[in-house]
């Protein structure tokens, strides 16, 4: 007699399909895993950033993402690469002049940094070192170069020019909420006593939006000052940027 037609034998229980784990949406390549990287820090800070929360974003066993980066050292270089590479270089016009084309990389590393505010720790503390992170920087440099800067002079430029624009954008990571409104601005004014404080007091009152005037003002006076010490052809090379390491005697 058939099992199911006995009442005394009861039939056996169905077996079920064993459970897999969901793989990744997407394949899991070192794109993937530094696009999304960058998006948590981005999203909540470098202090949220770890090999397990990486892996659950992925939809992966965190041990896999080693497969493409051999440590969280590696990770981060790869995130500043990642941020050195929203640096829009299609910005940059051969034919313009140069004090423009300084202002035009400037702005367009600013804005990459802005974008990616909270990675910007990490691109103090460790720099760009890949070749795709230097992309920016060679272009920086040859800009400096045809404005008549010699090797290693250009290069002091540049740190000077990349100091200022990771300043600007840190003075806005601090501040968070943009600009100080007028209010603000005339009860500053109000707490600082005029015979102590008169030239900060009519400064504060003149301020304009940071990230336009101020920028503009402090990144074009740098330029100028850059260009003016490209020496004329034939006049040999500008005063030395690293005085005392020559090694002369």
């Amino acid at each position: 007699m058939p099992s199911h037609l006995n009442p005394e034998r009861p039939a056996p229980p169905k077996r079920r399909a064993p459970r897999r784990r969901p793989g990744p949406a997407t394949p899991l390549t070192r794109e993937h895993i530094v696009t999304t990287a960058l998006a948590l820090v981005d999203q909540a800070g470098l202090g949220a950033l770890s090999m397990r929360r990486l892996g659950a974003a992925l939809g992966v066993d965190p041990m896999a993402v080693y497969h493409h980066l051999p440590n969280k050292e590696a990770l981060l270089d790869a995130i500043v690469e990642a941020v050195m590479a929203d640096i829009d270089l299609t910005v940059d016009n051969p034919a313009d002049p140069p004090e423009e084309r300084i202002l035009g990389a400037a702005r367009a590393y600013r804005d990459a940094m802005l974008a990616h505010r909270n990675a910007l720790p990490t691109l103090l503390g460790r720099g760009p070192v890949t070749p795709a992170a230097m992309r920016p920087v060679e272009l920086l440099l040859s800009i400096l170069r045809a404005a008549g800067l010699p090797a290693g002079y250009a290069l002091a430029g540049m740190n000077t020019l990349a100091a200022a624009v990771r300043g600007a954008v840190g003075m806005a990571a601090s501040a968070g909420t943009g600009p100080l409104q007028q209010g603000q601005l005339e009860a500053m004014v109000q707490a600082l006593p005029p015979g102590q404080f008169p030239c900060l007091r009519e400064e504060l009152l003149c301020t304009g939006e940071f990230f336009d005037r101020d920028f503009e003002f402090g990144i074009r006076a740098l330029a100028r000052g850059l260009i003016s010490q490209a020496p004329p052809p034939g006049a040999g090379t500008p005063t030395d940027p690293h005085p005392g390491t020559s090694g002369s005697s």
